[in-house]
């Protein structure tokens, strides 16, 4: 498996071999530049793909599910306007998500993460401030940001979430470290709609549609 550790250790490995043979025979700076480059150019892919495990082991749907199943995620809330409407959907077609909540949001709007939580369906942690840089963070702040958010929603509901997921779905080393200490299980996705971005309902229906042609079972949807 090509985690973090893994990819690390060999990128070292090639260092040290090309130093010691570099001794011998001229190699030109590029090759190490390039080296450096490969280094950055995998913690960049493994940091923004959630689904790689690359530096903690998210779950991201379930391979060993038959059935043409979905799990319904949504990011973000709750939200005064959107999250009524979401609830009043699911609770028409008899169908459960999991909800993962920002810390302040939950704060600022108890009745609706009591509410989320009394029609059957699941709390999750998302962080407590959700802020554009949050990624940057060190363990500290990581494991700041999730105990927060847990307190928060423990007040509301009554019991910790166990769950949680990295705003954006960026994990990084600091994370990995938060995690192991609040020993949180996260989730990731298989197929994400973006709609944040595509605004157009139709356009994200055709689009999370051709995504799921190529998609059998046990698989993952989340919605911002």
């Amino acid at each position: 498996m090509l985690n973090f550790k893994n990819i690390t250790m060999i990128h070292i490995g090639l260092a040290l071999l090309l130093i010691g043979c570099s001794l011998f025979f001229y190699f030109p700076m590029w090759i190490y530049f390039v080296l450096i480059g490969s280094w950055f150019l995998f913690i960049m892919i493994g940091s923004f793909a959630i689904r790689l495990n690359f530096f903690l082991k998210a779950t991201s749907g379930n391979s060993q599910v038959t059935k043409k199943v979905v799990a319904l995620t949504f990011d973000d809330g709750p939200n005064p306007m959107y999250t009524p409407e979401v609830l009043d959907l699911l609770e028409r077609y008899d169908a459960k998500a999991t909800f993962f909540c920002i810390g302040k949001e939950a704060e600022a709007y108890p009745k609706l993460v009591s509410q989320i939580v009394e029609k059957g369906h699941e709390i999750g942690n998302h962080s407590h401030s959700h802020k554009k840089n949050i990624s940057f963070n060190g363990t500290k702040c990581w494991l700041r940001e999730i105990e927060n958010t847990d307190a928060r929603i423990e007040n509301i509901i009554g019991k910790k979430p166990t769950l949680f997921r990295p705003p954006y779905g960026v994990t990084t080393p600091h994370l990995a470290k938060a995690i192991g200490l609040s020993n949180h299980n996260v989730v990731g996705w298989t197929i994400r709609p973006f709609d944040t971005t595509l605004k157009n309902v139709h356009t994200i229906t055709k689009y999370i549609s051709n995504l799921n042609c190529h998609f059998n079972s046990g698989r993952n949807l989340n919605l911002n």
